[in-house]
């Protein structure tokens, strides 16, 4: 690839897609590895009890039973080349002249970032209830969200609390969005990361949740200069989802419409104050400049 020309459509668009394609190829590995497993172990009885027409469904059952802790195990198959590619595309950008070292965050604007995803996780929830999105989309979330919210609470906020947070976010704004970004500029670069980050959901309800908070947690990627502070928003938002899901320590909220209503303002309240705080006194300086223009940086990669 010649220095002074940019990698083509098809080269960058699949810099973007390999990432959560390894991801999802891994998870399905492992799924499969389980069903032949499951059928090695139990193949005369699933034989003997059903008939060739839902043995596949049987097993297929089986799988799902099991899909968080599959999941679990999936990401954080995932997770060490995940990491490896953030510090490749780190290394790219140096050699490039164009990484930029920022000063650190103090450690009290990441705890606040962690109460807005809990916060804007209930304001946003509790907006689709008002909206009727959730009755009008809750069965294509729903099959969903039973393959992950299945088994001990503790499991279910390991897997889908944290780990998977994790890894998405270093997939979709650690790569995707970063990639974008030696591109384009923010504001496109945000808008067609959440883009993405909502389609992979796979229903319209979870798909409109994911790009409003795909929106959020690249703003906050940008503001940070640190994939921490996704991350933990990431975290806050699922942990919450996790408990509301399969707990009974928020039904009093969803019984009364009173309480709900403040429940609603509260959350909204939480998130608006903790927005507030990032936008106006998060302003990392930036260290170190880089050390070529863009018009001298190998593979035409042009930060905006």
């Amino acid at each position: 690839m010649r220095p002074d020309r940019k990698p083509g459509f098809f080269t960058m668009l699949w810099g973007l897609l390999y990432p959560f394609l390894l991801y999802q190829g891994i998870v399905t590995a492992i799924s499969i590895a389980v069903g032949s497993l499951v059928l090695a172990g139990n193949f005369e009885s699933l034989a003997a009890s059903v008939n060739g027409s839902s043995f596949y469904a049987v097993l297929q059952n089986m799988i799902y039973e099991h899909y968080g802790l599959i999941a679990g195990v999936g990401a954080l198959c995932t997770l060490p080349i995940l990491i490896y590619l953030y510090h490749y595309d780190t290394g790219k950008e140096k050699r490039c002249g164009m990484h930029e070292e920022w000063e650190n965050v103090p450690f009290f604007h990441f705890i606040i970032v962690l109460i807005m995803g809990a916060a804007v996780c209930l304001a946003l929830n509790h907006l689709f209830i008002y909206s009727r999105l959730t009755e009008l989309l809750q069965d294509s979330y729903e099959e969903t969200a039973s393959l992950l919210f299945q088994g001990k609470l503790i499991l279910e906020i390991a897997v889908a609390g944290v780990i998977i947070p994790i890894v998405e976010e270093l997939i979709f704004r650690g790569l995707a969005y970063r990639r974008m970004r030696w591109y384009i500029k923010p504001v496109p670069a945000m808008i067609l990361s959440a883009l993405y980050f909502g389609a992979v959901h796979g229903n319209w309800l979870q798909g409109i949740y994911a790009f409003i908070m795909g929106m959020l947690l690249a703003f906050a990627y940008e503001r940070f200069h640190s994939i921490l502070a996704p991350t933990l928003i990431h975290i806050g938002a699922n942990t919450v989802s996790v408990i509301i899901s399969e707990t009974e320590l928020l039904n009093f909220v969803y019984e009364d419409d009173t309480a709900f209503l403040i429940a609603t303002v509260i959350a909204a309240a939480v998130f608006v104050i903790t927005f507030y705080i990032m936008v106006t006194y998060v302003w990392p300086r930036k260290t170190a400049e880089a050390s070529a223009t863009a018009s001298n940086r190998p593979d035409g990669i042009q930060r905006r």
